[in-house]
């Protein structure tokens, strides 16, 4: 098992790094200054703006934590990360990777996008014995919002941020 602090540590850097990638992605794309899009409103803006959010959480959060001393963790008793919550952060990382490098770019992205959604809600809010009207509520609930948020996102990127989704 892992200490708490040492996981928040670690993720902690990784969203670091991920920001300052985002922000740095972002600041590189293209401007579409042939299309007569004004400056303020380039696709990479919003990038950029949740890069530097992220860097400043995620920087934030890293130096809370390395001030602070091991003993001073107090959200479990134990301190530690179970196995079961380990499997289910592993988890967490296939799904987005699969979605990330088999999905995207395969399928239209409102489809990956959706069952994304949808897999990961079910995959989140399953759980062993769970009433049967309970289990087709649930299914029912993950699909319509899989639906919807795969769509919506498609439209507002598409459409709104004149984005090229692959």
């Amino acid at each position: 098992m892992l200490k708490i602090r040492s996981v928040d540590i670690a993720v902690s850097t990784i969203l670091l790094a991920v920001g300052i990638a985002q922000l740095i992605g972002g600041y590189t794309m293209d401007r579409l200054e042939v299309r007569h899009i004004p400056p303020a409103s380039f696709p990479g803006l919003l990038p950029i703006v949740l890069g530097i959010a992220m860097t400043i959480v995620a920087g934030l959060q890293l130096i809370g934590l390395l001030r602070s001393r091991d003993g001073d963790d107090e959200r479990r008793a134990s301190g530690m990360v179970t196995r079961e919550e380990l499997v289910r952060l592993s988890g967490l990382i296939a799904l987005c990777a699969i979605y990330a490098i088999v999905l995207v770019g395969r399928v239209h992205f409102w489809v990956a996008s959706s069952l994304f959604v949808a897999t990961f809600i079910l995959a989140f809010e399953f759980s062993p014995g769970m009433p049967r009207r309970a289990m087709i509520i649930t299914i029912v609930r993950a699909l319509v919002i899989a639906i919807v948020f795969g769509g919506a996102v498609s439209y507002l990127f598409e459409d709104l941020f004149l984005v090229r989704l692959p």
